[in-house]
C-alpha cells in the first residue's frame, strides 16, 4: 500500500493521476485533511477536476482508500491500514513564501511525525520525501547546484519556506537514518505538457510577467531550471518502484541538458504571438539602482496602482529573487538511473499560453494563496480581479 500525503496539491495530484492510468490508485492511501471520508473525497474530487471532467474526477476519486486527517494525527492514529503500507509519498508542505509559524509545523513537525509513525510500519520499503531543490539556500556563486546533503542552519535562504525544507532533511537524516529514506528535489514546477496551466497557474503568471515588462534581475547570459509536473510525478513513480536505486538524494530538474535560457524563453514567447517588452533588459539589484528598473518596467506594464497590482508587485520581486540567483540544478543522478530526460520549458510554453481569456492578474489571484499576504489584501485583490 502506498501513503500518499499532498494528494489535493498541484504535484500530489498529478502523481495520483499518474497512478489511477497505471492501476495502482486502489493500492493508494491519501492523507487528506477533512471532517470525513466524504469531504475528503470531495476535495481530491475538485482537485482532479482542473485536469479531467467532474464525473471523471468524481469516479477518480472513488478509486483510493482515504485518511481523514493531518500529519500531526498520525502520531496517534490507530488505523491499520497504515500497518500495512509498503511506500510513502511524501508530498505535503506548506509552500508559502510568507508563513514562518506554520512552514516549520508542517514542513518539520508534521515530516517528523510522520516519520515517527512510518518507523512503525513494519512492511516499509521506500519513503520518498519530497522537498525542494532550492534547500541549497542563497546561493548566488553557484551556476550548477549538486545532490549534496542539505546545507546548514546558518545557510542564508530567501524565505523561510526553503529554510524548513532543509530543516526537515537535516532533521530525517539525524533522527532517522534506520528508515529507508530517499529526499526528491523538484526545481520549479510549472505548468504540464499536454494541459498547460489548467491544473495549475502557480507561478507561471510570474514568467508571464517577465515577459510583459522585460527586465530580468541577473545575467543575460543566464537561464533558469523549470520542469512540468507531469515530468515531475512520472520521476516520483519511478523513483518509487526501481529497486535498486543507486543514491538516497535526487534532483526532479532541468539540469544542464534542459534548462531555459533567457534567449530561449522570450524566443518561446514571442514565437506564440505574445506580446511582451522584448528584447529583455538586465539589472543587478544590488547595484546603485537596486529594483528601481523592474519598479518602473512595472508601472508601465500595469499602470494601475489598486491593491490588486500593488500586491502582484510585490509577489513578483519575491520570485525575481529566486531568479537572481542564475542557477540550475544537477539531475546527472535522475538521468543515471536510465529515466527519461525532462522536456524544455521553451518547448511547452505554448500550451500553457493556450487560455487567451486568462489574464496575468487572474492567474496571480489563483496563485496567491502560495503568498500568504496579510488576508484583506488577498481578498482585495480577489475582489478586484472579479469585477
Amino acid at each position: 500500500m502506498i501513503l500518499l500525503t499532498g494528494g489535493t496539491g498541484f504535484l500530489g495530484g498529478s502523481f495520483y493521476l499518474d497512478a489511477v492510468r497505471n492501476g495502482s490508485a486502489a493500492d493508494c492511501l491519501l492523507l487528506i485533511r477533512g471532517a470525513d471520508e466524504a469531504a475528503c473525497r470531495a476535495r481530491l474530487a475538485a482537485n482532479l477536476a482542473r485536469c479531467v471532467d467532474r464525473a471523471t474526477a468524481e469516479a477518480y476519486a472513488g478509486l483510493c482508500q482515504i485518511l481523514p486527517g493531518d500529519l500531526q494525527s498520525l502520531a496517534t492514529s490507530t488505523d491499520p491500514r497504515l500497518d500495512a503500507v509498503t511506500h510513502i509519498v511524501h508530498v505535503a508542505a506548506d509552500t508559502s513564501f510568507d508563513s514562518r509559524h506554520s512552514v516549520w509545523q508542517i514542513n518539520v513537525d508534521g515530516t517528523l511525525a510522520l516519520a515517527a509513525r512510518a518507523r512503525r510500519m513494519k512492511h516499509l520499503q521506500r519513503f520518498l520525501h519530497i522537498g525542494t531543490a532550492f534547500c541549497c539556500g542563497e546561493t548566488p556563486w553557484l551556476e550548477m547546484v549538486s545532490e549534496a546533503p542539505a546545507p546548514g542552519h546558518d545557510t542564508p535562504h530567501i524565505v523561510e519556506y526553503t529554510r524548513s525544507k532543509a530543516a526537515a532533511e537535516r532533521a530525517l537524516a539525524a533522527g532517522f537514518p534506520d528508515l529507508p529514506i530517499v529526499v526528491c528535489r523538484p526545481s520549479i514546477v510549472v505548468g504540464h505538457t499536454q494541459l498547460g496551466v489548467r491544473p495549475s497557474a502557480s507561478i507561471f503568471w510570474f514568467f508571464r510577467l517577465v515577459d510583459r515588462t522585460g527586465v530580468l534581475p541577473c545575467s543575460p547570459d543566464g537561464f533558469i531550471d523549470i520542469v512540468p509536473v507531469d515530468w515531475a510525478s512520472a520521476r516520483l513513480h519511478d523513483l518509487l518502484r526501481k529497486p535498486d536505486l543507486k543514491h538516497n538524494i535526487y534532483h526532479i530538474s532541468a539540469g544542464l541538458g534542459s534548462r531555459t535560457t533567457w534567449v530561449d524563453f522570450q524566443e518561446a514567447f514571442a514565437s506564440h504571438g505574445h506580446e511582451g517588452t522584448r528584447p529583455y533588459s538586465f539589472f543587478d539589484p544590488k547595484g546603485p539602482e537596486g529594483w528601481k528598473p523592474f519598479d518602473r518596467a512595472y508601472r508601465l506594464a500595469f499602470p494601475q496602482r489598486d491593491i490588486l497590482h500593488r500586491t502582484m508587485a510585490a509577489g513578483g520581486r519575491k520570485y525575481h529573487r529566486f531568479t537572481a540567483q542564475d542557477i540550475a540544478f544537477d539531475n546527472s543522478r535522475l538521468l543515471g538511473e536510465g529515466f527519461a530526460p525532462p522536456p524544455r520549458f521553451a518547448d511547452y510554453i505554448g500550451v500553457c499560453l493556450q487560455q487567451p481569456r486568462t489574464t496575468i492578474e487572474e492567474q496571480f489571484v489563483d496563485d496567491a494563496a502560495s503568498f500568504e499576504f496579510d488576508e484583506s489584501l488577498t481578498t482585495a485583490a480577489t475582489d478586484v480581479a472579479a469585477a
